[in-house]
């Protein structure tokens, strides 16, 4: 008799395999998601600001932002993600590396409900030279539910000459 109750505090002591690595996948699949869904906007090594002096503030107003357009898709988890498409061109004279835009999502009282800072040319994409144009997507995954629907808006907010 005295094996039995032996045998129940084993049993007791056991960790179930198959909870504990459910647990653990679904920890790794959320880690993963977490690093590598937000786009080649995020987490694409493009840490930190683009520079925006002197010389940068007075070539953007040479930088043209346009033909945007609104719509929704369903990423690899089912979760829904707004993406904002559009151009970039260079109306200047001189070859842009890099341009960094900031977009503002508004409320019904035009307050920002959100403000992200996003690539449309990063590296690897090539340089945009004078009179060249190049369409962009950008995708948020969250966006408040104040938000008004109406198309952001999009400002430069760095640039790298080439």
């Amino acid at each position: 008799m005295q094996d039995q109750p032996l045998h129940q505090n084993e049993e007791r002591r056991r960790i179930p395999v198959a909870p504990v690595a459910a647990v653990a996948l679904a920890l790794a699949i959320l880690l993963f998601f977490f690093l590598f869904s937000s786009g080649p906007q995020r987490g694409s090594g493009e840490a930190g600001r683009l520079p925006f002096a002197a010389a940068e503030q007075a070539y953007a107003p040479r930088v043209t932002l346009g033909n945007f357009s609104m719509s929704r898709a369903e990423n690899f988890v089912h979760q829904e993600v707004t993406m904002l498409s559009g151009d970039v061109g260079n109306a200047g004279d001189r070859a842009l590396q890099q341009i960094e835009v900031t977009v503002e999502f508004h409320d019904s009282l035009n307050q920002v409900v959100l403000r992200e800072t996003r690539r449309v040319l990063g590296t690897g994409a090539g340089t945009l030279g004078p009179g060249q144009q190049r369409s962009f997507v950008l995708s948020f995954e969250r966006l408040p539910a104040v938000w008004d629907g109406r198309t952001p808006t999009v400002r430069v907010t760095g640039l790298i000459f080439a």
